[in-house]
C-alpha cells in the first residue's frame, strides 16, 4: 500500500480528522481524491504508477492554462461561446440607459466574461466591486448611493476565502464572509508589487459553476480531464523527443579486433561521433569500425492514434465536440449534429448559469447599492442559432421543393388552402395587397376597407 499524504486547501499536510471539524467541501474532495486509483485494498496504486497527482492546487490549473494548449481551449470554449453576443438588460428606458453608460465606462460584459473564465481555473471566481465612499474594504457596505469605480475579476488563486459564515441563524450560513484579495500579481514598473487586503462579501460577486455539496465550491473545468491532459503531454512530448533522438539514427560502432588503435585515432573518432550527434557532421571516417543503426523501428512510430483516443476522452468529458476543441473544420469526423448539440449546451448554460449566477447577481447588487436605478427586469440573450448553417440550408431546400410540388399540383388548394400551407412551412400569413386610392376612387376605397373587416 502506498503512503499518501493528503493536502489541505493551503497545500499543508492534512489529518483526516480535520474534515470532521471544518466541514469544508474542499477538504472533503481532497480526502476523496486521496483514494483515487487504488485497487486490491491498496495493493495496486494506478495514480502512483502512472504519475498522476492526488491533489491539485489553483496554481496547477493556472499553469496548465498558460502553458498547455488544449487546457486553455477547455477553459475558454464555453465562456467564449456564452458571451460571444452580449445580452440586453430588460427594464425601463432609464435603467437601460444607465447600464449602457456603465458598460461604456467599465466594459461590464467583458468583465463578466473574464470572471467566467477565471471561475473555471479553480473552484470559484469572484468579481470585486470598487465603490466610492472611503469605507474599509473589510466592512459591510452600508448605503445605497454609490458610484462603481471599477470591476475586478479574480480566480480562486487571488481571492482566497478566509472566513465563512458560521451562524446557523444567518441566511448566509455556510457561505463565504471574507476574502483575501491579492492584486498586482503580474504588475511591473513603478508601483509594482502584490497588494493583499481583506474584502467583505458585500463587495464581491461570487461565481461557482457545477457546485456539488456546497453551492460556493464549484468544479474546476480541468479537474476531471487532468489525467488525460498529462497523457496527452506524454504522447506529444514523447513523440517529439523520440523523433529528435532517432531521426538521425542511433549508431552502433563495432571495432575490428585485429585493428590496433592509438589514443589519437580513438579520440578523433569520438570527436566525429559527438559532432554527428549535435548535427555538425553527417558522415564518419572510420578505420576498422563497422557502423550500423540500432533503432530503425523507432523512426517510423506514429502516436497519432493514441493522441486521437485521448482527445476523444477529453471531448466526451468536457462536452466540447472534438472539431470545436481543436479548432479545425476538417480535422476530425464531427457531424453537424455535434455542433448543434454544442450550441444547445451554450444556450442552456446561458439560461442556467451565466444569467442567474453571474449577470443577474451583478445587476441586483448594482441596484441595491444605487449604482443603477431600480426597475431592472432580468436580461435577454440574443437568439442562438441552434440549427447551424448546414441544417438551415437543408430546411430551405426542402421548403423550396414542397412549394414547387404544391404549386404544380392541380387542385391542391382545394385540399390545403394556401394560408394553411404557409402556416405548415412556418411562414406568416400573406397580407392583402392594399390598392392605391387613385385606382379605386373614394367609393372604391370605402368598399375595399369594408371588405377587409368582414
Amino acid at each position: 500500500m502506498s503512503d499518501r499524504t493528503l493536502l489541505g486547501p493551503n497545500g499543508a499536510p492534512l489529518a483526516p480528522a480535520v474534515h470532521a471539524n471544518t466541514g469544508s467541501a474542499l477538504v472533503s474532495r481532497k480526502i476523496l481524491a486521496g483514494r483515487a486509483g487504488q485497487s486490491f485494498n491498496g495493493a495496486r496504486d494506478l495514480y502512483e504508477t502512472l504519475g498522476y497527482p492526488l491533489s491539485l492546487m489553483p496554481e496547477d490549473y493556472v499553469d496548465a492554462y498558460l502553458r498547455q494548449d488544449i487546457a486553455a481551449r477547455i477553459v475558454d470554449a464555453y465562456p467564449d461561446a456564452t458571451w460571444r453576443e452580449a445580452p440586453e438588460v430588460n427594464g425601463p428606458d432609464e435603467v437601460r440607459e444607465a447600464f449602457g453608460k456603465l458598460d461604456a465606462r467599465l466594459h461590464i460584459w467583458r468583465a463578466l466574461h473574464r470572471a467566467d473564465r477565471l471561475a473555471g481555473l479553480g473552484h470559484y471566481g469572484v468579481l470585486l466591486l470598487g465603490l466610492d465612499g472611503g469605507q474599509p474594504m473589510d466592512q459591510p457596505v452600508r448605503g445605497n448611493r454609490f458610484t462603481l469605480l471599477y470591476v475586478q475579476p479574480h480566480s480562486e488563486r487571488t481571492a482566497q476565502i478566509v472566513r465563512w459564515e458560521d451562524n446557523p441563524q444567518s441566511p448566509r450560513f455556510g457561505r463565504p464572509l471574507l476574502y483575501r484579495i491579492t492584486s498586482g500579481v503580474n504588475w511591473t514598473g513603478a508601483g509594482a508589487g502584490q497588494k493583499s487586503f481583506i474584502a467583505h462579501h458585500s463587495r464581491v460577486i461570487h461565481i461557482a459553476e457545477r457546485a456539488l455539496e456546497d453551492e460556493s465550491i464549484g468544479t474546476p473545468r480541468l479537474e476531471r480531464v487532468w489525467n488525460r491532459l498529462m497523457d496527452l503531454d506524454k504522447l506529444l512530448g514523447g513523440s517529439a523527443e523520440m523523433y529528435w533522438q532517432n531521426v538521425a539514427m542511433l549508431m552502433h560502432l563495432k571495432a575490428d579486433l585485429e585493428v590496433q588503435w592509438n589514443p589519437d585515432e580513438a579520440e578523433a573518432l569520438k570527436a566525429q561521433v559527438e559532432e554527428m550527434q549535435h548535427g555538425l557532421r553527417r558522415w564518419l571516417r572510420t578505420r576498422g569500425v563497422d557502423a550500423s543503426n540500432i533503432a530503425p523501428g523507432l523512426q517510423g512510430a506514429d502516436p497519432a492514434n493514441h493522441i486521437d483516443k485521448q482527445l476523444d476522452m477529453i471531448a466526451g468529458a468536457t462536452g466540447i465536440p472534438k472539431r470545436i476543441l481543436i479548432g479545425s473544420e476538417a480535422g476530425e469526423l464531427a457531424s453537424s449534429q455535434d455542433e448543434n448539440n454544442f450550441v444547445g449546451r451554450v444556450e442552456e448554460r446561458r439560461e442556467q448559469f451565466a444569467g442567474p449566477s453571474i449577470a443577474l447577481p451583478f445587476l441586483t447588487r448594482c441596484t441595491e447599492l444605487g449604482i443603477l436605478p431600480s426597475g431592472a427586469d432580468g436580461i435577454a440573450w440574443p437568439e442562438n442559432d441552434t440549427l447551424g448553417e448546414v441544417a438551415r440550408a437543408e430546411i430551405a431546400e426542402k421548403n423550396a421543393q414542397a412549394i414547387a410540388t404544391y404549386a404544380n399540383a392541380p387542385g391542391a388548394e382545394l385540399i390545403v388552402s394556401p394560408a394553411e400551407f404557409r402556416e405548415t412551412l412556418g411562414y406568416k400569413a400573406a397580407q392583402p395587397k392594399v390598392a392605391e386610392d387613385d385606382d379605386l376612387g373614394a367609393e372604391g376605397v370605402i368598399q375595399f376597407n369594408a371588405a377587409r373587416h368582414v
